[in-house]
């Protein structure tokens, strides 16, 4: 079976203090099981390197709050659109990390992931499904 080459996407800039990267990883978390792979990639590498993940989300954009507290019981919400928010997070992480549910095409303008990976501060990690 032929696999697609979707993977990950790693937009690194350059950090605040290298020897200490990433002391802060946030997720954005709306519920998904895009987001639920992206705030576990997030503890992981917090867990291997040290730091802290924090779990954020839109309070005005589409938000399964049951499911995203699921996720991450710390959620921390905000009344402002998902790229705002998470951009605004970029100012002080080490490294903001989404997921992505793979679009492709006109579908895929104007993304989240698409728009944090390119206006955020810090690196941006985009995770991207697994295809089989």
């Amino acid at each position: 079976m032929l696999r697609d080459a979707t993977c990950s996407v790693l937009i690194a800039r350059e950090a605040r203090d290298a020897e200490a990267w990433p002391r802060t990883v946030v997720a954005g978390v709306d519920g998904s099981p895009e987001s639920a792979a992206a705030f576990t990639l997030a503890r992981s590498l917090v867990d291997r390197f040290g730091g802290n993940a924090r779990a954020m989300a839109s309070g005005t954009d589409q938000l399964d709050r049951e499911a995203a507290r699921a996720i991450s019981p710390e959620l921390e919400e905000q009344d402002a659109p998902a790229v705002e928010v998470l951009v605004a997070a970029s100012e002080s992480a080490d490294l903001i990390v989404v997921g992505s549910r793979g679009l492709h095409g006109l579908k895929a303008l104007g993304s989240v992931s698409e728009r944090v990976a390119h206006q955020a501060r810090s690196s941006v990690l985009v995770v991207r499904p697994e295809r089989t």
